[in-house]
């Protein structure tokens, strides 16, 4: 399996340092420039290798964490993405048990998937124990790690990979469906009052 990494933080380097341990080949395309993390890679191992934007792309599963002010310039510059898998991975999350509420209100992976509309757009979150004292280089082998996806293929396709990597995925994506469709019949039953004589502009 051949892994593109697009953007680093510490999910996407544990993502990384994972799957080459899994056998994988993976490939680091960092914006603000590889030789920043040269270093850290070369002692990650000969299967992870800095990359072009254009080669990260190319790989079977593409790995995403993208400052948001940087996303649609960085997105409009990849190549064609027709069916590819494209895992958008999130900032730390601390509390798992706020994990919906967060995806409700804060939807970036949806303007990924908006500015790439051919690919299959998967969010990923990756919950933190604040009483954990390991390394994320030294995470046990059972560590959940939470995903939701629209597409039923890329959800299988997830959570094999994710298992392969030794993390114990979580999908989120039925729960998720739940809550809008809950919140959307609650709109439906308490429709939102609006004065036609009120400028609603400010």
């Amino acid at each position: 399996m051949k892994i593109g990494i697009i953007g680093i933080s510490s999910l996407t380097l544990e993502l990384a340092f994972r799957s080459a341990e899994a056998g994988c080949k993976v490939e680091i395309y960092n914006p603000k420039g590889n030789s920043l993390i040269r270093e850290v890679t070369q002692k990650m191992g000969a299967d992870i290798q800095l990359c072009s934007l254009e080669q990260a792309a190319d790989m079977e599963i593409v790995l995403l964490f993208i400052a948001k002010d940087d996303l649609e310039r960085i997105i409009k510059a990849l190549p064609d993405m027709s069916g590819k898998l494209i895992i958008h991975t999130s900032t730390l999350i601390f509390d798992p048990l706020s994990l919906l509420s967060g995806i409700t209100n804060a939807m970036t992976y949806k303007i990924t998937a908006w500015l790439v509309p051919e690919a299959h757009v998967v969010k990923l979150f990756n919950p933190v124990n604040l009483k954990a004292k390991n390394s994320c280089m030294s995470c046990s082998n059972e560590d959940e790690i939470f995903f939701i996806a629209d597409h039923n293929d890329s959800r299988k396709q997830v959570r094999d990979f994710l298992k392969k990597i030794n993390f114990s995925p979580i999908d989120l994506s039925g729960r998720l469906h739940l809550r809008n469709t809950a919140f959307n019949l609650k709109s439906i039953v308490n429709p939102i009052k609006i004065n036609p004589f009120k400028n609603n502009l400010n």
